[in-house]
């Protein structure tokens, strides 16, 4: 199930339902965790919670409050809230779809993060910085994107829930345990910010992957610690392309990998990868490869042997 379809799948299960939580039923009733969506609202509702939770940003943004803080989600944010502690959430964004995860009564995301073996000076840094903030706010926000692992996982774990695939919620269980270290890994290394005047084509790449489908020049020159102006012109004479041209090679790369999937359509690789207009990205693509993105589809289902009539 592609991201956009996944999307329109969960925004009709909120039409016409009552309340502001709705349940995502599965026919797996002994699954580690049950799902449910929140609905829009613009009025913070109070939740009292037994359980561990994970808020899912998976479009639009929402607010969330706990003990007088405000976490503010993003598509992509990944909020875990700890057992026993009560929160509030406003959902105003109308194109919003929050996904929350409820754990069983047994899990904890302290004690997930205590069984880990911590062996270097930086596991332990992070391992005690996860739990430190984890005890003063009751919660942990990773300000992850919607194309990062933990994000793109998340949302697999959301699908086989629904199709109610085999071993889903044991392999769902772990992998929520595993996104906690991968995501505590990437935010290590983006609070440590690259403030040295040397540049790496390859660290460019990295981040250029993990965020190519919602990127700006701004974001990217201040996640590296440099001006603006100064980080454009240094990426020019350090690699010869400009950061636009990086940013446009990748989404290109990624529109003909996803245009080899008979399933997904030109309308959702626009989305996934990026662009806001369908004429834009036309444009773009007949440059990059000397054709269009249906002439390369033609082209790639030949190579493949696949035939749709």
């Amino acid at each position: 199930m592609a991201t956009a379809t996944l999307k329109s799948y969960l925004s009709s299960l909120m039409q016409n339902t009552q309340g502001t939580e709705i349940e995502i039923r599965t026919e797996n009733l002994l699954l580690p965790y049950s799902l449910y969506l929140e609905k829009v609202h613009y009025d913070f509702t109070e939740y009292q919670s037994n359980t561990s939770q994970l808020i899912y940003c998976l479009a639009g943004k929402c607010e969330v409050e706990i003990n007088n803080k405000t976490f503010y989600l993003e598509a992509g944010n990944i909020l875990l809230i700890e057992k026993d502690t009560d929160y509030t959430i406003k959902v105003s964004d109308k194109n919003a779809i929050i996904v929350k995860f409820k754990l069983d009564n047994d899990f904890s995301w302290r004690k997930q993060l205590e069984q880990v073996d911590a062996n270097t000076p930086n596991e332990q840094r992070l391992s005690t910085l996860f739990l430190e903030k984890l005890n003063q706010d009751r919660a942990f926000l990773f300000t992850t994107t919607s194309v990062m692992w933990g994000s793109q996982n998340l949302k697999g774990i959301i699908q086989d829930y629904l199709n109610n695939v085999a071993f889903n919620g044991t392999i769902g269980l772990e992998l929520l345990k595993i996104i906690i270290l991968r995501n505590l890994r990437e935010q290590n290394f983006k609070s440590n910010e690259v403030k040295e005047s040397t540049f790496k084509d390859e660290t460019l790449d990295q981040y250029i992957d993990q965020h190519y489908n919602d990127i700006s020049l701004a974001q990217a020159a201040k996640y590296f610690g440099f001006n603006r102006n100064y980080f454009s012109t240094m990426v020019k004479e350090k690699t010869g392309k400009s950061f636009v041209e990086h940013v446009d090679e990748r989404r290109m790369k990624e529109a003909r990998r996803l245009l080899a999937k008979p399933n997904i359509s030109l309308k959702e690789i626009i989305e996934t990868i990026g662009y806001s207009s369908k004429s834009f990205f036309y444009k773009k693509f007949k440059h990059y490869y000397g054709m269009t993105p249906a002439e390369m589809r033609k082209r790639l289902f030949r190579e493949a042997h696949i035939n749709l009539k």
